[in-house]
Parts: C-alpha cells; sequence; structure tokens
C-alpha cells in the first residue's frame, strides 16, 4: 500500500492557479459569455447569477503528450512501473520522457465540488499535476497539490431585453510541492518508499479576488468582461500572478432540437504588449447542441485548435477535449497535445 500511494505522490501533481472543465477546453476556454454556473468558479462568477440552486461535482484527468505516449505501448509502462525491477522501472520512466521536454506537465488529476443558491456560491478543488524538466536523461520531476476555496456572490438587474449580471469571487489557495528529483531518485521511490524522505515539501498560499460582468442583450447578443488576481498577495515562492483583464463577445441562437454559440475575446489584455502576445490572447470557440443531449465543441486558443464532446445523461456529464499548448522557449516552436476526459454530477 505503501508503495502505491508513493507512486500516486509522484504521479498526480498542481500547479495552475487557474483551472478549467473540460467542457471549456474542448471551445479553446471562450465560455466568459455561456451563462452556466458551470463556469462560475473557473471563468466568470457572475454566472452565480443565472440559476437559484445548483451542486457540481466533476472530476477529470488530462494525459500530456497524449499521440505520443498512447503509440508507446502506455499499457507496458504502467506494468512496469508497478514493477520491483529496478531497471524495469528505469527504463520505462526514460521511454515515456523521451518525448517531454523544458518545462511542462505529463498528468493532471483535477477534482471539485461546488454549489450555488440565490446568487451565492461556494467551491472546493483540488488539482494535481506531474511536471518535467528538462529533458533526457536530464529530466527532473516535482509534485505539488494545489488546493482553492472560494466563495461567490453575483447579483442580476433585468431591463426588458437587456439583462446585466455581476459577480465577485475571493479566493484563498494553499499549494504543497516537492523539491525537484531526478530519474534515479524518482526509480527509488517507486521501488522504495523510504527515498521519499528525502524529498523536501515547500507548503506555500495566496489570497486574491476576481470579479465578472455579463450582459445580454436583444437577438441572442452577449458581452462579458472578467477581472482576475485583484490584490494577488502570496508567500515566498508560491508562482506569481499579475492582476489581469478577460473580455469577450458571444451570440447564442436555438432552432427546434439544435443551439449554436458562438464567442470570440481576449484573455490576459493587460499582458499584451506584441503581435505575439496578441495572437496568444486571442480565443474563438463554438458550441453546437443536438437536442438536449448531445453538445460538439471547437475552438483556437492562441493559434491552436480544440475539439470536443459532451453527453449529457440526466445529471450525469461526460465530456472529451482534445486540444494543445505550447511549451517552447520560442512560442510556437514546442506544440503538445493534450487529450482530456471528465466525469461530472450536477443537479
Amino acid at each position: 500500500m505503501r508503495k502505491i500511494i508513493s507512486l500516486l505522490i509522484i504521479s498526480f501533481i498542481a500547479i495552475p492557479l487557474f483551472s478549467s472543465s473540460i467542457s471549456a477546453l474542448s471551445r479553446a476556454d471562450a465560455v466568459l459569455t455561456s451563462n452556466d454556473t458551470e463556469y462560475a468558479f473557473s471563468h466568470n462568477p457572475a454566472f452565480l447569477a443565472a440559476k437559484n440552486y445548483s451542486i457540481s461535482i466533476p472530476v477529470n484527468v488530462r494525459l500530456y503528450n497524449a499521440k505520443a505516449l498512447l503509440s508507446n505501448d502506455i499499457i507496458r509502462h504502467i506494468n512496469d512501473l508497478g514493477s520491483e525491477d529496478e531497471e524495469r522501472v528505469l527504463n520505462s520512466l526514460l521511454d515515456i520522457l523521451r518525448e517531454f521536454n523544458s518545462t511542462m506537465p505529463l498528468m493532471r488529476l483535477s477534482e471539485r465540488i461546488s454549489f450555488s443558491a440565490g446568487g451565492f456560491g461556494m467551491n472546493l478543488s483540488l488539482k494535481e499535476e506531474v511536471v518535467t524538466s528538462g529533458g533526457s536523461v536530464g529530466t527532473t520531476l516535482s509534485a505539488s497539490i494545489l488546493a482553492e476555496l472560494s466563495s461567490a456572490f453575483a447579483f442580476q438587474c433585468d431591463w426588458d431585453e437587456y439583462s446585466l449580471e455581476i459577480g465577485v469571487k475571493p479566493k484563498l489557495l494553499y499549494s504543497v510541492a516537492t523539491s525537484p528529483v531526478g530519474i534515479d531518485t524518482a526509480v527509488g521511490i517507486l521501488i522504495d518508499n523510504s527515498i521519499a524522505d528525502n524529498v523536501s515539501l515547500n507548503r506555500s498560499k495566496a489570497v486574491a479576488l476576481d470579479a465578472g460582468a455579463y450582459a445580454s442583450f436583444p437577438h441572442g447578443l452577449r458581452a462579458a468582461i472578467v477581472l482576475r488576481d485583484i490584490g494577488f498577495s502570496a508567500d515566498e515562492g508560491f508562482p506569481s500572478k499579475a492582476f489581469s483583464l478577460d473580455a469577450a463577445l458571444g451570440y447564442g441562437v436555438s432552432w427546434s432540437f439544435l443551439s449554436l454559440d458562438l464567442e470570440a475575446g481576449l484573455r490576459d489584455i493587460t499582458g499584451v504588449r506584441t503581435s505575439v502576445d496578441l495572437m496568444r490572447a486571442f480565443n474563438a470557440g463554438l458550441s453546437i447542441g443536438i437536442t438536449d443531449f448531445i453538445t460538439i465543441n471547437a475552438g483556437i486558443n492562441g493559434g491552436y485548435p480544440s475539439f470536443g464532446a459532451e453527453l449529457d445523461l440526466f445529471f450525469v456529464n461526460i465530456a472529451v477535449a482534445y486540444y494543445y499548448q505550447d511549451y517552447g522557449v520560442v512560442y510556437g516552436l514546442s506544440p503538445r497535445d493534450v487529450l482530456a476526459l471528465e466525469v461530472s454530477l450536477s443537479f
């Protein structure tokens, strides 16, 4: 059991201050104007005014470098990593990591539980992620768990065919991270749990405030603006986060059993300095609903495409996404594909 626990520790690690549902990722994160409580705690707190009551419990997993890993006999590697043979574990781990370079994730697991009622909501989320750095035999692995506890409040004003929703979300972030370890040490942890005692842990916390607004107009037109990490304050060692501003325009229409949602916007507008920054900030997505059960999504984020689908069966939602992220020193030189799956209970 101790060996299995140590394997999980080295296999699931957390990092980002901004998380996203899989359905949003399949739309290139273009959901600032979707007005769905599913995105209230990850994208726009104003969405809490959309429903009187909701409960959401999603769990998702993301596999980075998915195409390379799945075509590299991943089942055999999983068996090898669980063996007691040091040489098998070492060879398998090196074979898995040979497609990774620079600093990038290997796998991420996220869990969340949130509820809302009368425009007020609470959220608790955990994000775990394996992070690789370097390359070849010089690769290191690090581990962390990021927890976010947040509350939010939103209200809505209506004028004939016009509507305005405004919401705020204070949040507390707590991170536990391991020091980077080399391949030999990682293999030792998998073989002998006692080696894990030599890995140091760094703990840190941060607080910040997000605020968002959503407006709807006649003929299906929508607009949204979100300010993130206002007054961000963190312990030394916590990843720094500057205040950012996101904005988007959207359009939605439905015909019989079909519906269409479109959105285009800019993320982190305050950080745009060059044409490359502008390309990285731009995102656009579309969602096609077929009855109330099936949704097809697509989008483009920072110049990279994303695709996905959702199946909604009563209170169970299953979402899958395939998208790209860039991890090169120079943007555009090192895109990596990501395969993601989420199962969510929502009421």
